[in-house]
């Protein structure tokens, strides 16, 4: 919360010689105390310019002495504004104890770990490069002012250390019992989605079971790893629970775990029965142990499976699918039908959309063409061995194996075929192949553009359940928005502040989603990249006139940023502050 403050000036003795500063005073913890000071100059300096100033005109008066310090204002104010709104700092407080007397600062945990997230969202940077190169040029150094020694790495780890995996539970469940009174959340429907972030821990560091080594999807598989699921409400696209998990485990595997402990939380914070739920979840997490287990704990679910896994319904023919009607979409069609599937009768929907369908084309020829690349310079220089027989040679098991490698997506197998020539050592002397064209027209009709779903919702229409499917989008949005900026940098190598790192950045998560919302609701249509771009640029300027009274003024603001000034509320959040605004240009 903004308090009063109390600007004057003061003189300062030095080496014999007064110097003349600004100062603002307020009180913490109940005692006066200078949170801001602004040097001036000389004394006799400063007095000839206020005399100047009083004499300069007809109309006496305070007339600005300097305008200084100018700090980001949009974006910090904002969010510090809806930090306060949700009561991170107080929940955090609540639920983590303080450090130890001698490590302790001003500032709590809350307050640490939010600072952390506001700047996830801002202008992310390492702890180390925190004070200098953010906080002190954005208002936050007087809404939660700080001396440069209180955020060194050091400080901001012993804060982090003492938050506990129990904390973060806690934590999450009253932050959605806060969301469930801001917003209007969904009655069931629940999103959840898992990724990894590579990372830079050694690979000899022992001190982090969290970072292993796994099969990475931006293509890292050469450094350990770390997993994250996140859980989003599907109505207003709001996070609202995410766990972190070590990286070689399969995200099949850690979906019962995630599941639980977010319906738990989901329960305790806004009091709801699981039977309420519906959770919708990609086919990397589907299995027959995890239907089971939704159905057993009475979580309902809509859920995407592997269209191998049920080969006969794939290659029933186009002609028995029925068009479905959804917003947005054309020719989209459904074939959807009630059997058998992992020892129990549930309700299965083959959805085919053309759309999907030319896109996955487009990418099975041009896979195509990079393995006809590569197989045509892997037979050059087996012809090229051949003649010269310099090297080992390429062994058949080799051949094969690479060759399987790079055939082994997008269905190239079911319609490559090639032949190997091999001398009495075993070593390859010839390689031919062909691609049957007739087969990939019937591997094309069979599995492009379709998407198996399996739920247990058989009083939905086809049109409901695919709906609650494609929402999936909001929740993998939120992901790339976190690899675009969050998550980066990741400077920590211990399990318990990689998990508080994780923690903030779904603060900063959470904090991007609201602000999102507003976007829409005010019908703008613009990225949040955009918009903390745009905030950022609204600065706040100190005005120090000559009586030793000050004034903070808002920089003017163009066509856009007037907009979102409006529509984000700004005005009254700087009035609160003691910022002034000017109209916009």
């Amino acid at each position: 919360m903004y308090y009063p403050s109390m600007p004057s000036l003061i003189d300062k003795l030095k080496k014999g010689h007064l110097y003349t500063y600004w100062v603002e005073s307020k009180r913490v913890n109940g005692k006066p105390r200078i949170v801001e000071q602004v040097y001036l100059g000389r004394r006799d300096r400063v007095l000839e310019e206020i005399k100047k100033a009083y004499t300069r005109g007809s109309t006496p008066g305070p007339t600005p002495l300097r305008q200084l310090q100018h700090r980001e204002f949009g974006a910090s104010a904002w969010l510090w504004h809806w930090a306060g709104r949700l009561g991170l700092v107080q929940t955090i407080d609540r639920h983590v104890p303080p450090v130890e007397a001698k490590r302790r600062t001003q500032l709590t945990v809350g307050e640490y770990l939010v600072l952390a997230a506001i700047n996830r969202v801002i202008d992310p940077r390492s702890k180390r490069a925190f004070y200098e190169y953010w906080y002190r040029d954005s208002v936050l150094a007087r809404l939660c002012p700080a001396k440069e020694g209180e955020l060194t790495s050091q400080r901001f780890w012993d804060h982090m250390n003492q938050v506990q995996p129990e904390h973060l539970e806690s934590i999450q469940k009253d932050l959605v019992a806060r969301l469930g009174e801001l917003f209007a959340l969904g009655e069931d429907t629940i999103l959840y989605d898992a990724t990894n972030y590579f990372t830079f821990i050694d690979t000899f560091n022992e001190r982090s079971e969290l970072a292993q080594r796994g099969w990475n999807k931006q293509k890292r598989t050469d450094l350990r790893q770390l997993s994250l699921a996140l859980f989003e409400d599907e109505r207003t696209g709001l996070p609202l629970y995410h766990q972190c998990y070590a990286g070689d485990r399969p995200d099949v595997s850690q979906f019962e775990t995630a599941w639980q402990a977010m319906v738990k939380t989901w329960i305790g914070g806004l009091r709801r029965r699981p039977e309420q739920l519906t959770l919708v979840f990609d086919k990397g997490n589907g299995s027959k142990v995890n239907l089971a287990r939704l159905e057993d704990g009475k979580v309902r679910y809509v859920g995407a499976i592997p269209g191998h896994w049920v080969p006969d319904l794939l290659e029933v023919s186009l002609g028995d699918y029925r068009k479905l009607e959804l917003p947005g979409s054309r020719h989209v069609k459904g074939h959807r039908l009630r059997q058998e599937f992992w020892g129990k009768p549930r309700t299965l929907l083959v959805v085919f959309s053309p759309s999907f369908y030319r896109k996955q084309r487009a990418v099975m020829n041009r896979q195509q063409a990079k393995v006809e690349g590569r197989l045509a310079e892997l037979a050059k220089a087996i012809q090229q061995w051949t003649k010269d027989r310099r090297g080992k040679g390429y062994s058949e098991e080799s051949v094969r194996r690479q060759i399987g490698e790079w055939t082994g997506r997008d269905h190239l197998r079911d319609y490559f075929a090639m032949e190997l020539v091999t001398d009495d050592k075993g070593k390859v002397i010839g390689l031919t192949w062909s691609w049957d064209r007739g087969r990939k027209r019937t591997v094309q009709r069979t599995y492009l553009g379709k998407t198996v779903l399996v739920t247990d919702h058989e009083d939905w229409e086809d049109a409901q359940i695919v709906m609650a499917y494609r929402k999936l989008w909001k929740a993998e949005r939120l992901f790339r928005i976190s690899k675009d900026g969050p998550w980066w940098p990741m400077c920590h190598w211990t399990d318990s502040k990689v998990r508080v790192h994780a923690f903030y950045c779904y603060l900063a998560l959470l904090l991007l989603a609201i602000l999102h919302r507003h976007l829409e609701d005010a019908g703008i249509n613009l990225s949040v990249d955009r918009c903390v771009d745009r905030l950022k640029a609204l600065q706040e300027t100190l005005v120090i006139y000559t009586n030793g009274a000050s004034e903070r003024v808002l920089s003017e603001r163009d066509p856009l940023q007037d907009q979102l000034f409006q529509a984000l509320g700004l005005g009254p959040i700087a009035e609160q502050l003691g910022t002034t605004t000017l109209p916009s240009a």
